[in-house]
């Protein structure tokens, strides 16, 4: 194999690469308007939060087509335990949803 056939093979190898690298921008680019979802999952079910209750089963909120689903997750089965409306705002990270404190809503109160 000389120097010439390498290069044959080297550039043969560049257009099929460029040709699947181009069929893959086409593809992101206008396989929305085919009706083929690349690279984004339309779908709204999402692990909100979940709790280890030991070293086999866990609790699991789970978001799904507007509602929370309280779970219970283990080995031999999964049990669904409560069901809510998601709330329109998310609770922030610490569990509160008001911004006063404990003791402002006191003062409130006694006043």
């Amino acid at each position: 194999m000389d120097i010439f056939d390498a290069l044959k093979a080297i550039a043969a190898l560049a257009f099929v690469l460029g040709i699947l690298l181009g069929f893959a921008w086409l593809l992101r680019k206008y396989g929305g308007t085919l009706g083929i979802k690349v690279g984004q999952d339309a779908s709204d079910l999402r692990v909100v939060e979940w709790r280890s209750l030991d070293m086999r089963r866990k609790l699991a909120v789970i978001r799904w087509d507007g509602r929370d689903h309280l779970m219970s997750l283990g080995p031999a089965n999964d049990v669904l335990i409560a069901s809510r409306v998601a709330p329109l705002s998310p609770a922030k990270p610490d569990g509160k949803t008001d911004s006063k404190t404990p003791e402002a809503a006191n003062d409130e109160a006694g006043s």
